[in-house]
């Protein structure tokens, strides 16, 4: 483990970072009450609203956490033309380069919470397909875009496509910057050849073939991803377990959770791939990078719904590890 002064230095360096986010962006909406009876009309819980929000999810999560944190998530993706888009723009005012499109509906999760605990969740999306308009208008956000890194967050809907992935390669390998994946089984023959890839515990057994229960499960699995991915960095989350990963030429090391108490994993994954794509960039080794994404999850799960770091949470959290270790 490393010391605070390291800490401090590198976090120092997120201020001025952009990192270009690409993928699905979905609005989570919260609706916060107390359930005290049961309806007569169906045996199912009356919840008498308090509260409700609306939040950047998917790879709006990933854009929030990196703003939080002092730098620039400049996030693109598509969404549709109606109401929940205006939401998503008061959401996101700075570095948006969100496209709306009539033919595509804005996914949107609503989850009902009462006392911390999440009662049901109700999805409306549809898939979404990117006409010829559409992907000449991403090609150039891309090609213009003056950024420091890039993070593909998939969740399966449909923005991720094999020609998009191309021109985010190729982006990368011209401006010599990394390209880290957040990525869903359905689309894992397009992630060959990007600096890194952070798969869950879930992926990255259908990626391996076999379960992952051990340290030496997990060692074996990051080998095999690697090597059929040809990238530089394997990052997996394991949840309880904390997260494994391995380097080209380095060694496999494995950190575990840090988290206190864990209310909710929604969008963890989200804060791993941005805390770990900002801190490569900010010069990080992967040993550092992974333990202050691994320090940010810990936050994350201590919260309810979708969530952002501060920097003066990472920090204090860290400090804290570092005394107890």
């Amino acid at each position: 483990m490393f010391k605070l002064k390291r800490i401090n230095e590198i976090c120092s360096r997120f201020p001025g970072k952009k990192i270009l986010v690409y993928g699905d962006i979905i609005l989570d909406r919260y609706i916060f009450g107390q359930v005290e009876r049961i309806s007569p009309e169906a045996p199912v819980p009356v919840l008498k609203v308090s509260s409700e929000e609306m939040r950047l999810g998917g790879a709006g999560n990933v854009a929030a956490n990196i703003d939080q944190l002092g730098a620039v998530g400049v996030l693109l993706g598509v969404i549709g033309l109606d109401g929940m888009a205006a939401e998503i723009a008061r959401l996101k005012t700075n570095a948006n380069s969100v496209l709306s499109d009539p033919h595509i509906k804005t996914i949107i999760k609503t989850r009902i919470i009462s006392q911390r605990q999440q009662i049901v969740r109700i999805d409306r999306e549809e898939k979404i397909v990117l006409g010829a308009e559409l992907g000449e208008r991403i090609r150039g956000i891309i090609a213009a875009a003056r950024i420091d890194g890039i993070i593909v967050s998939d969740y399966g809907k449909g923005t991720v496509t094999g020609p998009v992935m191309d021109l985010l390669k190729n982006k990368a390998a011209a401006d010599g910057i990394p390209i880290i994946v957040d990525p869903k089984p359905p689309h894992f023959a397009l992630y060959r050849g990007v600096t890194a890839i952070t798969p869950n515990l879930k992926e990255a057994e259908e990626m391996f073939g076999k379960t992952i229960a051990q340290d030496e499960d997990a060692a074996l699995a990051l080998q095999r991803i690697r090597r059929k991915f040809h990238t530089t960095y394997t990052v997996i989350t394991r949840g309880g377990h904390g997260i494994s990963a391995a380097a080209k030429g380095g060694k496999i090391f494995h950190l575990p959770a840090f988290s206190h108490e864990v209310f909710d994993v929604t969008g963890a994954g989200d804060t791993v791939v941005a805390v770990l794509t900002l801190s490569l960039v900010s010069g990080a080794s992967l040993r550092e990078a992974v333990a202050l994404a691994n320090a940010a999850a810990s936050i994350v799960v201590e919260k309810i719904g979708t969530s952002q770091v501060s920097p003066e949470e990472l920090k204090a959290r860290l400090q804290y590890i570092l005394k107890r270790h």
